[in-house]
């Protein structure tokens, strides 16, 4: 054991660091559940009302896993594979609610239904948060299903073009190629919306995340909070541990496609068709709220606009400097595990980093809590720290599979001729890998970026008193803020993502095509 910790200093000093910070606090709240005098009577008292909020919160999410990655597999097939008009600027705008926090768009879509429908009960239900969730959850797909696609090499669509048609094509040999993408879509959009907890609690709809957040913050009852906390890891780490082989296969969050080429179909009479379902589709996720938005924010004048800009300033800076720093080192040990993982086969770190993707927000940050609360511990706990691990912890998945999907597109020589030639692992890390997965290493950035910018379910849990954090700070006020002002602080959050999303699009864009990737 210690010739390996000796033989991979930097992997061994990260996982070591991961083990302490991140992994220890969710095991000791495990442990101080499970020795607990009173968990096994807590056990005993699950009743039918347990198993019914489970059963909800999994058809739910079931439902919305489904919906997104069907309209996933249409939308990206019109996206990534024909010549639909404009199909590059309908890549980037359709993925702009998976990088907005999905309160805005809850907020948004409320006061569309409270405007079609008379009975506020009508916007409570489960079909509003599936609804919702759906126009958050569909980009995911899109950018899954649409990466595997362009993964497939023209020659096969070609060959079987030549005995087949296109539809027996697509639903025969094309759907079955991207198997992988299309059950990594289906089981991450699952944890995703079982895990989420800010559209439930808006629309006042009782899912398991919610029941768990108030039963440790308004209850203050750590042990049945705990229970459910874990049921639920239960429930999505069995979802990814049983298609761990697939998603480890899939090539979503790929950037770009070395030596590989994609078939491009003409639509023909169907191209009219395509193009509508796209602004449609752009129509309902993303225009039709914002306008929305904006028509409740200013209805009444720009008093409650001035409020919430007055509200909202001070939030900028800690927001960006938080956002930042969570990306910087997510970004780095997502690096570490993605290099170790494809070069040496070091795969411990890559299942850890799985695991606490797996893991509920809201359970990441009770964890945290539990074990930072201390007075040996303080010094992380009342600052900033507490926060950025609770990041790693969950978004450290992210760039560690677009970095490894990277890295596998090199030459398996590349590191065995570096090492012949004598040169150093530094200057292998810093000269040739990051050189060459520069455009993978920038996009991981942006996105986590978005991530930790928007990120409410681990933040509310752990961010220290006094600290002012944009997303915290709308969810806490619009609670009993009048409709308005909620609804400006919203669209200011919105619009402050927007110019986020616009200025990272262009850096982005120069970056790309100085590397000439196709984007």
């Amino acid at each position: 054991m210690g010739r390996k910790l000796i033989k991979y200093p930097i992997y061994s000093i990260t996982l070591v660091l991961f083990l302490i910070f991140i992994i220890l606090p969710v095991l000791n709240s495990i442990r101080i559940a499970v020795l607990d005098s009173h968990f096994f009577e807590n056990i005993n008292d699950i009743g039918s009302d347990i198993e019914f909020l489970l059963l909800k919160s999994s058809f739910l999410s079931a439902m919305v896993a489904i919906i997104s990655t069907f309209f996933g597999i249409v939308l990206g097939f019109l996206i990534y594979k024909t010549s639909v008009t404009y199909r590059k600027y309908f890549k980037i705008i359709l993925l702009i609610p998976l990088f907005i926090s999905p309160y805005i768009l809850a907020v948004a879509w409320k006061d569309i239904f409270l405007l079609f429908f008379d009975k506020i009960e009508n916007t409570n239900s489960v079909l509003a948060i599936i609804f919702v969730h759906s126009t958050i959850y569909i980009p995911l797909s899109i950018l899954i299903i649409g990466s595997a696609l362009v993964n497939v090499s023209k020659h096969i669509e070609e060959s079987a073009l030549m005995i087949t048609g296109l539809r027996k094509m697509f639903t025969g040999i094309l759907l079955p190629l991207i198997k992988p993408a299309i059950l990594s879509s289906l089981v991450l959009i699952f944890i995703f919306s079982i895990s989420e907890f800010s559209v439930p609690a808006y629309f006042g709809v009782k899912v398991f995340t919610t029941e768990i957040f108030t039963q440790f913050s308004a209850f203050y009852n750590y042990n049945l909070a705990m229970l459910h906390s874990s049921l639920l890891i239960v429930v999505c780490v069995l979802f990814l541990v049983s298609e761990r082989k697939y998603i480890a296969d899939s090539p979503f969050l790929s950037v770009g496609t070395r030596g590989k080429t994609t078939k491009i179909y003409a639509l023909g009479h169907y191209k009219n068709t395509g193009f509508s379902l796209l602004v449609s589709s752009t129509f309902i996720m993303i225009i039709f709220p914002f306008l929305m938005l904006i028509y409740q924010s200013f209805e009444k004048g720009t008093d409650s606009f001035v409020k919430a800009m007055e509200l909202l300033v001070p939030t900028f800076g800690n927001s960006l400097f938080l956002a930042l720093t969570g990306s910087v080192f997510t970004l780095i040990i997502g690096f570490v595990s993605a290099y170790f993982s494809i070069i040496y086969r070091k795969i411990l770190l890559d299942n850890l980093l799985l695991f606490t993707f797996a893991i509920p927000s809201i359970i990441i940050g009770i964890s945290l809590i539990k074990f930072y609360n201390t007075p040996y511990l303080n010094g992380i706990y009342s600052g900033f720290w507490i926060i950025i691990i609770g990041y790693v912890a969950k978004y450290g998945f992210i760039p560690a599979k677009l970095l490894e999907n990277a890295i596998k597109q090199l030459p398996k020589s590349l590191n065995e001729v570096a090492i012949i030639q004598g040169i150093g692992f530094t200057k292998r890390i810093f000269f040739i890998i990051i050189p060459l997965i520069l455009p993978s290493i920038f996009a991981a950035f942006i996105i986590n970026f978005l991530f930790c910018l928007s990120d409410l379910g681990t933040t509310i849990m752990v961010y220290p008193p006094g600290t002012e954090i944009m997303p915290i700070k709308v969810f806490t006020i619009m609670a009993n803020a009048p409709q308005s002002l909620t609804d400006s602080m919203v669209l200011i959050v919105f619009i402050f993502t927007m110019l986020i999303i616009s200025l990272l699009f262009f850096i982005f864009k120069k970056i790309f095509t100085s590397y000439n990737v196709n984007y």
